[in-house]
């Protein structure tokens, strides 16, 4: 069990470092609709998977609160 714990916590410290100064939404959100599309979060370096895991409502894009939750790691 030890051996699947310590590699998903060096997977999140990397995740969350990763983020530690993240662009802002504004500067990501290159259409200016006020969402992340996969291609946007794809540029900033966002791979379909953290995609997935941040999309919370499952709708193929994330908002400004998930991108927050993201890159902060706090619910907003």
């Amino acid at each position: 069990m030890l051996k699947k714990i310590i590699p998903t916590i060096m997977v999140a410290l990397f995740a969350v470092s990763a983020f530690a100064a993240a662009p802002a939404f504004g500067d990501l959100d290159a259409d200016h609709n006020g969402m992340l599309s996969k291609g946007e979060a794809e540029a900033a370096g966002i791979g379909p998977e953290l995609f997935a895991k941040a999309d919370a409502d499952a709708n193929g894009s994330l908002s400004q609160e998930e991108y927050a939750t993201l890159t902060t790691g706090e619910k907003k």
